[in-house]
Order: C-alpha cells, then sequence, then structure tokens
C-alpha cells in the first residue's frame, strides 16, 4: 500500500514542528474531503498539542478575505474596481499621479504606488526583527495622515505590483465606510458568515471559547512574541483563524458556491495585473496550470494557503512561530499524489 496523503501531512507537520514551536497542516482533496495533521505545542514550555481547531494569527491571508469583500461589492452593483479611493474616504481625496487616481483595483492588486508600509523604515524593520508589534500605535486616522502627506512611488496603475501593507489597510477601511460598518462587521456580513467561517475574526472579537483556543505566538523557539491586533489597519493582516476554516476558505475558491458570492470568488481570482488577482497570487505551478496563493506573517505566526485549481486541491500550513511555511507547503503540494 502506498504512502497516503494523510501519511505526507504528517510526516510534513512533524519535519516542521522540529525548529517551530507548533505547526497545523492541512490538504483540500480534489474530492471534497480535507485531512488536517499538526505537531508540536500551541505554547511552551506547557501547551495543549495543536490541532484544526487551533485559533492563530493568519497574518496577510487576511487580504484575501478584504478582496473577497470588495469582490462582493462589484458583484452587487455597489461599487466599480476603478472607483477611486478618495471618492470613499476623504482624507485621502486626490490621491494619485499623474492625473490617474488611486482606485479600488489599484489597491487591491499592489498597483497603487504606495510604500509597503508607512512606518519609519529603520524602527519598523528593527522592532519587525525583534519579533515587536511595528503596528502597536498606528490607528486609522494616522495611517491616513501619513498616506494624505506621502508621495506615491510611481503613477497608479504602472509596473509591476509593488507590495503594500498600506494599501490593503486603506482598502479595507474604503470598503467598510461605504458600507457603513466595522472592517470586521464588513467581513462577517459579505464573506465569513456566508461561508460558515466562524473561528475566521478580528482578535478583540473573538469570543471566549476562541480566546482559549489561541495558540501564543513566538518570535524565536522559546521567546513568545506580543499579539499584532492591526487595529489601525485590519484589512491588511489583522484576522485570526483555524485550519478548518481556511480549508473551507480554499475549498469555496476551487468550487465557488452558487450565486453572487460565487460571482465573487471568480472576480477575485481572476489575473487583474500581472500575475496578481484581487490579493492572489499567480504563478506557474510546477507540472503545468497556476497555483494560486498567499502567505502571511505577524510578529509570532506564519501562514500559507496554496490552491491548484487545474487540479482542485489546496494546501493550508499554520504556525504559532516566526519561521516561514511557505517551503513546507510548497513541497508538501508537490509531493501529493495525482488525483
Amino acid at each position: 500500500m502506498g504512502t497516503t496523503a494523510s501519511d505526507l501531512l504528517e510526516q510534513a507537520a512533524a519535519r516542521a514542528a522540529r525548529r517551530r514551536v507548533g505547526v497545523v497542516v492541512g490538504y483540500a482533496a480534489p474530492d471534497g474531503t480535507t485531512t488536517v495533521r499538526a505537531a508540536g505545542r500551541t505554547r511552551l514550555p506547557d501547551g495543549a498539542a495543536p490541532d484544526e481547531r487551533t485559533v492563530l494569527e493568519i497574518g496577510s491571508v487576511t487580504k484575501t478575505f478584504t478582496a473577497l469583500a470588495l469582490a462582493r461589492a462589484v458583484v452587487d452593483g455597489a461599487l466599480d474596481l476603478r472607483t477611486p479611493v478618495g471618492e470613499l474616504v476623504p482624507e485621502v481625496a486626490g490621491l494619485g499621479g499623474d492625473g490617474t487616481p488611486v482606485t479600488l483595483v489599484h489597491l487591491a492588486t499592489h498597483r497603487s504606488g504606495l510604500p509597503r508600509t508607512h512606518l519609519p523604515t529603520v524602527r519598523g524593520s528593527l522592532e519587525m526583527l525583534l519579533g515587536r508589534d511595528p503596528y502597536r500605535d498606528a490607528t486609522e486616522a494616522s495611517l491616513l495622515t501619513a498616506i494624505g502627506a506621502g508621495r506615491l512611488r510611481r503613477t497608479p496603475g504602472t509596473g509591476r505590483p509593488a507590495y503594500s501593507n498600506s494599501g490593503y489597510g486603506l482598502l479595507g477601511i474604503a470598503l467598510a465606510r461605504h458600507a457603513g460598518t466595522t472592517y470586521g462587521e464588513l467581513v462577517r456580513a459579505r464573506v465569513t458568515g456566508s461561508l460558515g467561517l466562524a473561528d475566521t475574526v478580528l482578535p478583540h472579537e473573538a469570543s471566549a471559547d476562541q480566546a482559549a483556543r489561541t495558540a501564543r505566538g513566538h518570535h524565536r523557539r522559546r521567546a513568545p512574541a506580543p499579539a499584532w491586533p492591526l487595529d489601525g489597519l485590519p484589512g491588511a493582516g489583522a484576522l485570526l483563524s483555524t485550519a478548518t476554516d481556511l480549508l473551507a476558505w480554499a475549498r469555496a475558491h476551487l468550487d465557488p458556491p452558487e450565486g453572487r458570492l460565487g460571482d465573487a470568488v471568480r472576480l477575485a481570482l481572476a489575473e487583474h495585473a500581472p500575475a496578481v488577482g484581487l490579493a492572489w497570487q499567480r504563478t506557474p505551478a510546477r507540472g503545468g496550470g497556476t497555483l494560486v496563493w498567499h502567505n502571511g506573517g505577524t510578529g509570532g505566526f506564519r501562514s500559507m494557503v496554496c490552491l491548484r485549481p487545474d487540479r482542485g486541491d489546496a494546501v493550508v500550513v499554520l504556525t504559532n512561530h516566526a519561521r516561514g511555511v511557505d517551503v513546507t507547503a510548497l513541497s508538501l503540494l508537490r509531493s501529493l499524489p495525482e488525483p
């Protein structure tokens, strides 16, 4: 009898956990089944073992939820991808360059010309290196002030996509204001509620049960890291989630639901700029087809969601450690047998 997907996941989790505090690995198979394996601990020195319901920070994987909220508004006819963001957020009215305004699609595809972050470069880099939260003092008002006072690095819509946390922070603010709600309520109403993703929430919205299931992040093997709530730019990376929810998230993109939500998923996955959907990154897959993916990282967590739409499967890897999991996810995906 050959090696099964379950065996491969168990081996991948065990290998990854040798250099990380805890790891959760999940696979969504083409037949609709899911498998989750985990290793390590939710916290040191004596935390419980992680499992499919362990809640972790997913960092920039949040951007895919923000992108689907945008796509849903477009499909519903409430917004247009070409809407200038300044029409929704007066504090950045006129944001643009060379006569071209920054639009919602520019923000969603990282082609706005905004820098990666509006943090002071040296301080921000040092604090991230030390595992501290460089965004702890950022508020919505301070982010909008910095964006409004800053300069774009290029004309919007030109050049290759240049990743911007500030851009996605602004996009989340714009979508929430347009809906007349908070970012958390927006995502719940437009995205997670419809898909039954009850464990995908902002930190301050977590229930007592979810808080009890939340792993402690770690900067190094035995160095706990502070949480990154990202209150000032939640659309860029503030959500918590579980392997179960993210596998359901992946399945919704592999097999979109009927109706407008499914239309929104297809819009988000489509290529809107070179090698980029709405948030989703698109690269050639080994053996043919397209790999659609997004990773994430905060002070003490790393995440990776990889989809293979041509094969109908996906891998999710989560860890409560600052050591990345991209290689783990990609290696696992390549090792899985053909369906």
